[in-house]
């Protein structure tokens, strides 16, 4: 009986689709020819959505289990696992992490074939689309758009490829243009878009109502800065105060009341169209500096405060600003990864005639968010090298290595096992709940109240293990390049010593370091790859 239905669901999901049809083999290259192998392909499949609205959630709730029954049922197939990004474009492949994922899968030989619904799902970007399948295809991947009925495999197939990639794109750009001629008739109607902010909450789709706790906050930091503070002092003042922002955070900075008081929305009037995107295959956001027309809407909602002290206002800021002469902050291999043991903020990176010191963010936008006095990088190396004495014993030679070698091969492994433990457990409920649904009689609802929790515990899982996962999986090309060292300094004469010296590196470091949590000056406490803690304290060294 569940067979039938199992089957038959499939069907229903898509009834033109048969995975039976598919060759049983996978191919590979050697010198130029294309041998066949007879065991097991390893198939996985991709699944993305654009946004995070419970529709699309539903749709790729829906994708993940289609192509993991589908991939289940099928003997000759041995499934690999679901590679998917939650509320990514598709016009650019580099910020989706799970495509990024399954392509270096593929790559490394974990997959013979890549399952996907449509064109559309696996990329919008022509140039993008094609690159990518050129190169699965050189390392013998194929890849089978569903909707479409294409395989890669199919010599002629490129050409249908970039046909329906072309038509995939020029639909993004035809939406881009859509949504963009829509957001532009809302503004010449009258109709500003409302955003979250200090002193106003949004009660339809017209009406603006001030918070008054909220907007006596907004007076107060335009009335100090008449008085001749900065944005910077307000905003210690507004920490000592306990004021909270819109997010309900209290770590005011400068930039923060800066913001404030330069916004006109506060005078009751809304400027519309500040930023536009640049296109819509790169998405980036460009200050409108007269390369898009702006919408003054004026007398738009209750003013909190009055226009002429906002005028005064930015009088006082103009002579206090300074010609911008920040550039691209730069990314370090401790950036992000520090902890600061009292608060939980990010510690943030200053150098000073060549001496580097980390800073905990909060505490430098004030003593009352957090206490926590600056340390430098020096002792944090000093502490992660201690911690790879305690951990690797680093005086056993070759073992040593050896075990730091299998600790940076088997992160992913173990990574891709709890994923796909996570989601068979996942798709286990949901296929339990399906057929509660079709028995439908009067023992279902109950059964299906305990399954639902059962199945929001394991989301509550997967969401939590995705955050960890992600550290993972931004630290991979420093596990590739510490790996590639290792072995290396494994064949030299004094190993020992060399990997001394590269412990010194905080980019060979990050390889195995997933966080540093800094207790005090003197107390850290390392995490590692594989989840384990080890606790150092530098006391008398």
């Amino acid at each position: 009986m569940q067979n039938t239905l199992f089957s038959k669901g499939l069907n229903e999901l898509n009834p033109g689709f048969d995975s039976k049809q598919i060759a049983p083999y996978h191919s590979y290259h050697v010198d130029g020819t294309t041998a066949l192998k007879s065991e097991k392909l390893r198939v996985g499949c991709y699944c993305r959505v654009s946004s995070m609205s419970d529709m699309q959630e539903g749709s790729l709730e829906n994708q993940t289990m289609y192509f993991t029954k589908l991939i289940r049922s099928n003997p000759s197939w041995h499934f690999v696992g679901v590679y998917s990004d939650r509320g990514k474009t598709g016009t650019k492949i580099e910020h989706r992490t799970g495509f990024q994922k399954m392509i270096r899968h593929a790559l490394d030989g974990k997959i013979d074939l890549i399952l996907c619904k449509s064109i559309s799902r696996f990329a919008r970007n022509v140039l993008s689309t094609i690159d990518t399948i050129r190169i699965l295809t050189d390392s013998g991947v194929r890849v089978i758009f569903e909707k479409e009925n294409i395989d890669t495999a199919d010599l002629k197939s490129e050409f249908i490829i970039t046909l329906l990639s072309a038509v995939s794109q020029e639909e993004s750009r035809s939406i881009s243009e859509n949504i963009n001629w829509s957001v532009s008739k809302r503004y010449g109607r009258g109709e500003a878009m409302f955003t979250r902010m200090l002193g106003y909450e949004k009660k339809s789709r017209y009406d603006w109502e001030i918070i008054e706790s909220e907007a006596n906050i907004v007076k107060e930091a335009f009335d100090l800065c008449l008085k001749g503070m900065s944005p910077a002092q307000i905003a210690r003042a507004f920490i000592r105060n306990g004021y909270q922002k819109a997010n309900g955070r209290s770590d005011w900075s400068g930039l923060a009341v800066r913001n404030i008081l330069k916004n006109e929305r506060y005078t009751g009037d809304a400027l519309c169209q500040k930023t536009y995107t640049q296109d819509y295959l790169s998405h980036k956001s460009l200050v409108n500096t007269g390369q898009k027309s702006q919408y003054l809407i004026s007398d738009h909602h209750e003013a909190i405060v009055d226009k002429e002290i906002f005028e005064k206002v930015q009088e006082v800021l103009m002579k206090r600003s300074k010609p911008a002469t920040k550039g691209k902050g730069k990314r370090y291999p401790f950036s992000k990864r520090l902890i600061c043991g009292m608060c939980g903020a990010h510690l943030q990176r200053f150098s000073c005639r060549g001496i580097v010191t980390w800073r905990c963010g909060n505490q430098t936008k004030s003593n009352n968010l957090c206490k926590m006095k600056g340390i430098r990088e020096e002792k944090i190396i000093q502490a992660a090298m201690q911690a790879f004495y305690v951990r690797y014993q680093l005086t056993n030679g070759n073992d040593a290595i050896s075990k730091m070698i299998k600790d940076l091969e088997n992160t992913t492994s173990k990574m891709d096992f709890e994923l796909n433990q996570l989601k068979l457990d996942l798709e286990r409920v949901l296929f339990e709940e399906n057929m509660a649904i079709l028995k439908g009689d009067e023992s279902s609802d109950t059964i299906l109240d305990e399954l639902s929790i059962k199945r929001k515990n394991i989301e509550t899982k997967i969401k939590k293990k995705e955050q960890w996962w992600q550290l993972l999986d931004d630290d991979y090309k420093y596990r590739e390049e510490a790996l590639s060292l290792l072995k290396k300094i494994s064949s030299m004469e004094k190993p020992i010593s060399e990997l001394k010296s590269n412990l010194m590196k905080t980019e060979f470091i990050r390889a195995w370091v997933i966080n540093i949590k800094v207790v005090s000056p003197i107390s850290f406490s390392i995490e590692w790859i594989t989840g384990d803690q080890t606790n150092i304290n530098l006391k008398g060294r």
